[in-house]
């Protein structure tokens, strides 16, 4: 699946809708099982790519998450 942080699409590419996954913790392995999740729920929808990906990380005392929001392409 192609991933991108650029919102361009290939000139074949049509916009499906936007993903969004959210998993506890602020760290490389959660960013990990984040983009894993945003990688599922795009599918599902028949994505072939993400474009627009964009980072959230909130680390207040008693919730740290990481957030990821994207574009989902076919």
């Amino acid at each position: 699946m192609r991933i991108s942080t650029l919102q361009q699409l290939a000139g074949s590419e049509t916009e499906l809708g936007v993903v969004y996954a959210s998993v506890e913790g602020v760290n490389e392995k959660s960013y990990e099982e984040c983009l894993h999740e945003l990688k599922a729920k795009a599918a599902a929808l028949g994505a072939t790519g993400l474009v627009g990906l964009q980072l959230v990380q909130s680390q207040f005392q008693w919730n740290q998450r990481t957030s990821l929001l994207a574009t989902a392409v076919k």
